[in-house]
Order: structure tokens, then C-alpha cells, then sequence
């Protein structure tokens, strides 16, 4: 039935300037009107011209099939008279392309742009209608100059030059917060130059984080330097250290995300240590003081300990190499930090098998694999585990936030099921996924909401279903994203069932015991209002 419901909606929009419109009466009181594509009982598929929409049965009241005279260009035509001509321009767009009926598209087609332009303007929503004002003029027959919108669109170039000059002029100066603020300005204006400005706003905006970091604002530089190493995770090396000393003194990440991004940091214990004797916990206290010890000596001064990571931060901020711990300390702390949020029986394993590559391009052609810079390879026999070998590059930047935890946590699956079974790739990625450090989950949310933003967002039948490169950052985000929701309110003891029921049975079955959505489509639609709320 799927082969044939895209077959029937391929051949309609070829003709679908003479086949006929429906009219789908909803039991909210809505109507939709469209083409109606296929109808197995269950749910209703109907073609507008934003695209194609699935219904379920249960909400419809009535389905009118109407005359082969009332097409989907006389809806075009209905929604421009009503004032909402934009809604029809993705069906315009193809029709013009495709159809036979050009001459009679185009007429329509044209209207509706110069009506959704001005709609734009009068919304003060500039980039969109150049954006629309241009591809009107590349249509045969416009007239641009004759139209009076025209002295409109020429005000908005000039704002668009204006803007960039006084941004070309503070970085001339040396001004990158006055730069950083034009830049802001622009882009709220014309979101569309976001690809021209991206790599030197994240440039000013490390600049002008350094700037408040040295003159001790750091109220006002710990979320430049947050967001900056979320747009561009290479640059944790230079801001590790400026990050820890926002969080010393109470801006920007919190101490334990702040400790998991430098454990060897003593001024973060020293603060964590002030924070457990307030709140009363003497044991907690007492760990944190003798790890400061142990960096330190015996004799903590706490003034001397500031001063130093405060120093540290400046001069990598200004592009001092920073120091990059040892392998075998990083293994440790991803095996301390998964055994800790998952509960993990027993205690971590006091050595992981591990080989070092020189960077990422050299394991690749080691491997003979397509890889990140962090890999488990695993030899099984007869389901029995045979070998398991970490291979890293450990000069990877984001290492210990992003492609080691979620590698490592691929070793302790089993551990988490209660059995060394497989699971859906969606599934496994999205376990490891979520195991990852703070700023790879807060990059995550960044790149989901791009993708939102974008309109190119997964759909989750195809997700559940893809095999996705190694390099998509945005589909392991959405895995992690899906999972985190599935089992938010799930117990952990009660996780290995859930893990073993998603990976044998079809999810679509799965959904009742754990969302309130019966069907994919209601999940997508759940899901996307979680992204909305920041979930």
C-alpha cells in the first residue's frame, strides 16, 4: 500500500493543475482543503500546497470529493484573495517546473509572490521578502521597476550595506563587542547572511570574551566562551581553562560540569569543597580538600590558587598551548564519570586496553575504516568477548566530551542489558549519545535546533531506520534526543527491559508504555514541541 500511495502521489503532482481539490472537514471544526491521495482506513493522506499531510481517521468528521473543476490552483488563488499567498508557494514553485499548464501557473505564481513580499515588508521581515523579491524577478514576464514595492526593497539593500559597514569599521578599530553586537543586529534582520558572518562571529566573540575575561567581567564573558566552544568545539583547548575560572566564581557552567571539563583543576575543588561544607557534608568536604592537597601540598592558599588559573586562562585565551592530559587519565575519568550516571554494578575496570594513533586521517588508514577519533573494536566468539581494543587520537580536540565517552560507553552496554545482544543502530546510538559531556549534549541542542530552524530536521520512521555516516553530527543528536525523552521518567533498574522490548519489537508498539503517542507521526509532533521547549 505505501508503493502505490507514492505512486498515485507522484503522477498527481505531474497533473495536478486538473485534477480535482477535496474538502477534509475536521471534528475541531477546521476544514482542509486539498487533494486526497490515499485512504486505508486509519489515517488520510492529503496533498496541499505546502506539501502532503497525514491524518488520522479519527479526527476527520466528513471527506467532500469535489468537482474536477475545483483545483489545487484555484486554492492558490483562494488564499491569495484571503491574504495568505505564502502557503501556496512551495506547490507554485513545483507546478512551474513540472506542469504543463506553465502560462497558467506563472500568472498566479507571480501575484502571489508580490503579495507575500509585501506582506514581508509590512512585517518588517526584510530578508525573507528580498529573498522572495528576487526570485520575482527571475520569473518571465515581471516587471520589477513598474512596481511600487521596488523604492521598498532598495531601502532594505541599503540597510543590509549599512550594517556590514559599521561592522567592517569596529573591526578596523579593534572594537570586537562593538563588531559582536553589529553582527547580532545584522543577522536578526537577515538570518539568511548567517553562512557569510558564522566563522567571524565566533572569532570576535572569543576576542571579545578574552577582552571581559582580562579586565574581570566575567559575568560577561563565561557565555561567549560557552557558546563560542558550542559553535566550534576545537577551540576547547583555548578556553578550558578561562571556562573553569567563570565557574570559581559562581558564571557559567556549574562546578560539576565545570570539574568534568577540568577534574585537575584544584581551584574547582576548592570551590566544590566550600559548597559540600555549606550545605553540611563533611564526607564530600573532606574528598574534595585532599584532592586540592595532592595538586598542591599540604598548605592551601586559596588567593595563590585563583591567581594561578586565572593567569593560566589569560594566557591560553591569548593562544598558549595548554597542557593535554595523559590517556590513561582521561580513560579514567570517562570510566568514573558513565559508572556514576548510569549506576553501573561493581566498580570501573582499573585498565581499558587502548592503542594511541597520531591523529584521526592515520587511524582511519590504520583501520582501513571510516572512523572518528575514537573507535572500540570488539572480537566476539560464539557471542563470547574475546578482545576489546580503544583506539584514539588523543590530540582530537573535544576528545573527553564528544567521541570518547560515547565509544567507551559502546563497551558497557552489556552491562546496562544484562546480555551481550545487539541493539537498533538509532538505539545504540542514542545510549552512547546521551552519555556524553555537557557541552557535547549542549551542542547537540544547537545543531537540533539549526536543523529545526532549517526545516531539515530527521523524520523519525526515517531515523529509526537509517544507517547514518559517522561524521552526521545531527542525527546522532537526534538519537540522543529521542532517547533521552523515551526514557526520562523510566527507572533505571527498569531500563534493561525497556532496551530489550525497543530492540525486538517495532517502536510504533512500543510508544504506549512509556509517551503518550500511539503512532510515529503523534511522536514526531511530541518530540518537535520538546525541541521547542528546550528539552
Amino acid at each position: 500500500m505505501p508503493k502505490v500511495a507514492t505512486c498515485w502521489a507522484l503522477l498527481l503532482l505531474i497533473c495536478s493543475t486538473s485534477l480535482p481539490a477535496d474538502e477534509v472537514q475536521l471534528k475541531n471544526g477546521h476544514m482542509l482543503r486539498g487533494r486526497v491521495v490515499s485512504d486505508d482506513g486509519k489515517q488520510v493522506l492529503l496533498q496541499v500546497p505546502e506539501g502532503s499531510m497525514w491524518i488520522r481517521r479519527s479526527q476527520i468528521e466528513s471527506i467532500l470529493r469535489l468537482s474536477p473543476e475545483k483545483t489545487l490552483i484555484e486554492e492558490c488563488h483562494r488564499r491569495l484573495e484571503r491574504g495568505s499567498p505564502g502557503s501556496a508557494l512551495p506547490f507554485l514553485r513545483r507546478e512551474f517546473h513540472a506542469s504543463p499548464h506553465r502560462d497558467e501557473v506563472l500568472l498566479i505564481y507571480r501575484k502571489s509572490l508580490v503579495a507575500e513580499v509585501e506582506l514581508l515588508l509590512d512585517r518588517e521581515k526584510m530578508d525573507p521578502a528580498l529573498s522572495l523579491w528576487n526570485e520575482y524577478c527571475s520569473l518571465p514576464g515581471s516587471t520589477p521597476e513598474s512596481l511600487p514595492l521596488r523604492s521598498r526593497i532598495l531601502a532594505g539593500e541599503q540597510l543590509l550595506a549599512s550594517l556590514e559597514g559599521q561592522i567592517h569599521l569596529s573591526l578596523e578599530v579593534n572594537r570586537p563587542h562593538d563588531a559582536l553586537v553589529g553582527i547580532g543586529q545584522l543577522l536578526d534582520r537577515f538570518p539568511s547572511e548567517r553562512w557569510k558572518w558564522a566563522d567571524i562571529r565566533v572569532d570576535v566573540m572569543v576576542e571579545a570574551a578574552r577582552r571581559l575575561h582580562d579586565s574581570g567581567d566575567l559575568s560577561a564573558a563565561a557565555p561567549l566562551l560557552l557558546e563560542a566552544v558550542i559553535l566550534r568545539p576545537q577551540l576547547i583547548t583555548r578556553v578550558r581553562s578561562a571556562m573553569a575560572h567563570c565557574a570559581f566564581q559562581g558564571f557559567g557552567l556549574s562546578l560539576e560540569d565545570a570539574l568534568e571539563l577540568s577534574p585537575d583543576e584544584p581551584a574547582l575543588h576548592l570551590a566544590a569543597a566550600q559548597n559540600a561544607r555549606l550545605r553540611g557534608s563533611v564526607l564530600l568536604q573532606s574528598k574534595h580538600l585532599s584532592r586540592v592537597r595532592e595538586m598542591v601540598g599540604d598548605e592551601i592558599f586559596p588567593g595563590r590558587i585563583e591567581h594561578q588559573l586565572r593567569q593560566r586562562a589569560s594566557q591560553e585565551l591569548a593562544g598558549m598551548p595548554s597542557l593535554e592530559p595523559s590517556v590513561q587519565q582521561l580513560l579514567e575519568r570517562t570510566n568514573q564519570k558513565l559508572w556514576k550516571q548510569w549506576r553501573l554494578p561493581y566498580s570501573p575496570p582499573a585498565r581499558t586496553p587502548f592503542r594511541v594513533h597520531e591523529d584521526v586521517e592515520t587511524m582511519r588508514e590504520t583501520l582501513g575504516l571510516d572512523c572518528g577519533p575514537a573507535l572500540l573494536i570488539t572480537q566476539m566468539q560464539y557471542g563470547r568477548v574475546l578482545s576489546e581494543t580503544l583506539h584514539l587520537a588523543p590530540g582530537t580536540p573535544f576528545l573527553d566530551q564528544d567521541a570518547l565517552p560515547r565509544e567507551m560507553m559502546r563497551r558497557y552496554l552489556p552491562l546496562i542489558l544484562g546480555q551481550p545482544r545487539g541493539l537498533p543502530p538509532w538505539l545504540e546510538e542514542g545510549i552512547c549519545s546521551i552519555s556524553r559531556g555537557s557541552l557535547a549534549l549542549a551542542r547537540d541542542r544547537m545543531l537540533l535546533s539549526r536543523a529545526k530552524r532549517y526545516k531539515s530536521l530527521p523524520d523519525l520512521s526515517r531515523l529509526t531506520s537509517m544507517q547514518a555516516s559517522i561524521d552526521d553530527e545531527v542525527y546522532r543528536a537526534a538519537c540522543g534526543s529521542l532517547v533521552a525523552w523515551i526514557i526520562e521518567d523510566v527507572p533505571l533498574i527498569r531500563l534493561p527491559d525497556l532496551f530489550e522490548l525497543l530492540a525486538t519489537s517495532e517502536l510504533e508498539h512500543c510508544l504506549s508504555k512509556v509517551t503518550r503517542a500511539d503512532t510515529l507521526l503523534e511522536l514526531q509532533q511530541a518530540w518537535i514541541r520538546r525541541l521547542d521547549s528546550g528539552s
